[in-house]
């Protein structure tokens, strides 16, 4: 039997329309391709390829399926030669097995969740709709935000009651496993401990509920809105990662916009639930949403499987629209066509969409959406009359145009950034070649060996992992704890580090209790990724040793595998195990890690100081000496806990 995960592959890998374009002659015909079938003998062409639905179907013959089928049919194949076809056709290992106990165990809990998961959504629903609190606080909520019941009931939203765990409860007693609760993240499981009993929760307690579809329109997931104004409650709470939800590979509302990307063949990109419910109802059906997430590239895989063309939707926000930026180069960077539309100051495309009627709303994208380097100009207009800032600027939009994989579009974004910013094509093109010839050779820069092993102060043993390889030279000063912290993660994740709380737990706890992401976005990538992973120590370093990213796969590698070097001090006691000092030194690295990164933000602070001091802007000052005070703080307190560990 051929695993799931690799029939999957090849479905997402094969495009129907490259494999049958390479038996017949395919004409677009709106959003689907037509061709003289390859079955029969026809003059008028009745075979037709439907991309988004990854389908053919003859109106003639009437011989219809996906890109396995074709082959079946056409090249006189069984099912499991025709993927072994395929396989081989684009370099994907396809192996027959029988189908472990283990394989068999997994498919039926993916099953499950599903299962779970669809009911959950009913049980939300009707709370919405039926239950009188859920009328009064959910449905009313929604309905003052513009929804519609149509739009309710279509996209499957719920209210999640406002007890600690009526759902669990109520599906435990409709025949649903703990354990299976557990594992789809709508109950929280808290161990027993000294002073409180075990504890089974509802993860979702009195929020509005957005569920999350797979493009097949399976729920997966779910995320819920708080209606209540407390500062230390989060606004949004989503599902966990799981075995059937990925967030990295998941688009909300894509399953109800994909036949109106495809027709269209285009796509807005928006931030939220509601700006996607919003836009929907107004009549703009192409529209999804990364949940409130950074933009990966999987997503955009997912976008790019129905269309080429994404307008990038951005609220009235100077500041976040600017930190958004990079999404437009992961865009550019997979081949699409990028454009991008700015709602006016203190609105988004929800508010907007909700104040102005449909005809309106289409009108004001239709008008108002440009290509990504006008967008990036508009953005930083002010900056055109400094010198400096105008040459940053120049440099950034270069950045832009390097990563563009396609030579011909890159040379028309190059001409028509010649004439709007009046600097002459060879110039840039001369700039563009010498970025992407520095990238190239970035990527194929060796990893040189460096031991994970240093020695303190104090002559105490910590391990350091080895310098990767993948920065330029003006890579961040918090790189190297970033690494360190990566190093403890991949080797002793699931490893106790005390009696009740494994290294994966204690890093990933610490990082989110500050709001800290990794700053170097290689590590981020990987850090990201292993928070993804189930199983033990072996079975997530295996993952990354045999990642498909080359890049990853060698870095890891030597991240783990160097020998470490023993500090001749401690022999003339017992030996420790790098296992007996896990507490000591990922709770060291931790800490300095976050000095450094207070450190950091001093500087940054002690700069804008003096260049409030130099303009003369004493309320400017005393702010950002408010700010200093708190962070040098924050500073000497993780400085004192330092020397308390040493």
């Amino acid at each position: 039997m051929i695993s799931q995960a690799t029939i999957n592959k090849i479905l997402e890998t094969a495009s129907i329309e490259d494999v049958i374009g390479e038996y017949v002659r395919l004409t677009k015909r709106g959003a689907n391709l037509v061709a003289c079938c390859p079955f029969h003998n026809e003059k008028t062409p009745s075979f037709t390829v439907s991309p988004s639905k990854g389908i053919f179907k003859c109106f003639g013959c009437g011989k219809a399926g996906n890109v396995i089928r074709f082959i079946m049919e056409h090249e006189h194949l069984s099912y499991v030669e025709a993927l072994k076809f395929l396989g081989r056709k684009y370099n994907i290992p396809v192996e027959d097995k029988k189908e472990t106990a283990e394989e068999a165990q997994e498919r039926l809990q993916r099953d499950s969740m599903l299962i779970l998961n669809e009911y959950a959504r009913e049980f939300y629903s009707r709370y919405l709709l039926e239950d009188a609190r859920g009328k009064a606080v959910g449905l009313s909520y929604l309905m003052e935000r513009g929804f519609t019941q149509a739009t309710i009931t279509h996209f499957g939203l719920g209210y999640a009651p406002a007890e600690k765990d009526t759902f669990t409860k109520t599906a435990l007693a409709a025949g649903y496993r703990q354990e299976l609760l557990t594992a789809t993240g709508l109950t929280l499981h808290y161990p027993e401990q000294a002073n409180k009993p075990e504890a089974f929760l509802d993860r979702f307690r009195d929020r509005v509920l957005f569920p999350i579809h797979s493009i097949s329109g399976r729920v997966i997931g779910f995320g819920g809105r708080t209606l209540q104004s407390k500062p230390q409650q989060a606004k949004y709470v989503n599902s966990p990662d799981s075995p059937v939800y990925d967030k990295s590979r998941s688009l909300y509302g894509l399953y109800f916009a994909k036949q109106h990307i495809s027709k269209l063949q285009k796509c807005y990109l928006v931030e939220g639930y509601t700006d996607v419910l919003s836009l929907y109802q107004a009549g703009i059906m192409n529209v999804v949403s990364s949940s409130g997430t950074s933009l990966t590239e999987q997503q955009i895989r997912l976008i790019k499987r129905f269309t080429k063309q994404v307008t990038v939707l951005y609220d009235g926000d100077d500041a976040g629209i600017k930190a958004s930026l990079r999404s437009i180069d992961m865009l550019l960077a997979e081949g699409l066509q990028v454009k991008a539309v700015r709602f006016p100051a203190d609105t988004d495309p929800d508010s907007f969409a909700r104040s102005h009627s449909a005809q309106e709303t289409l009108d004001y994208l239709e008008k108002n959406e440009v290509d990504f380097i006008h967008f990036k100009i508009s953005l930083m207009a002010e900056d055109m009359k400094d010198p400096l800032k105008r040459s940053a600027l120049i440099r950034e939009i270069l950045e832009s145009l390097s990563v563009i994989p396609d030579i011909i579009t890159r040379t028309v974004y190059i001409e028509e950034c010649s004439r709007h910013l009046d600097i002459e094509e060879a110039i840039l093109t001369r700039e563009v070649s010498k970025i992407r010839k520095r990238k190239f050779a970035q990527m194929q820069r060796p990893a040189p060996a460096v031991s994970p092993e240093v020695t303190d102060a104090g002559g105490a043993r910590t391990f350091a992992p080895p310098q990767h390889t993948h920065r330029t030279s003006g890579e961040s000063d918090a790189l190297q704890y970033e690494r360190n912290l990566l190093y403890y993660l991949l080797k002793f994740g699931q490893s106790n580090m005390t009696e009740n709380t494994t290294v994966a737990a204690y890093i990933i706890a610490s990082l989110q209790k500050d709001d800290l992401e990794f700053q170097d976005p290689f590590l981020s990538h990987i850090f990201k990724e292993y928070t993804t992973l189930t199983g033990d120590n072996e079975a997530r370093k295996k993952h990354f040793i045999n990642h498909p990213d080359p890049q990853i796969a060698q870095y890891v590698l030597h991240l783990l595998s160097q020998p470490h070097h023993i500090n001749l001090k401690v022999l003339r006691e017992s030996l420790p195990i790098e296992e007996s000092l896990l507490e000591q030194n990922v709770t060291k690295s931790i800490l300095v890690y976050k000095m450094r990164i207070v450190s950091l933000t001093c500087n940054t602070l002690t700069t804008k100081l003096q260049q409030a001091q130099m303009e003369g802007e004493e309320e400017r000052m005393e702010e950002i000496m408010r700010e200093l005070t708190v962070m040098m703080e924050v500073r000497n307190s993780f400085a004192k806990e330092l020397n308390r560990l040493s």
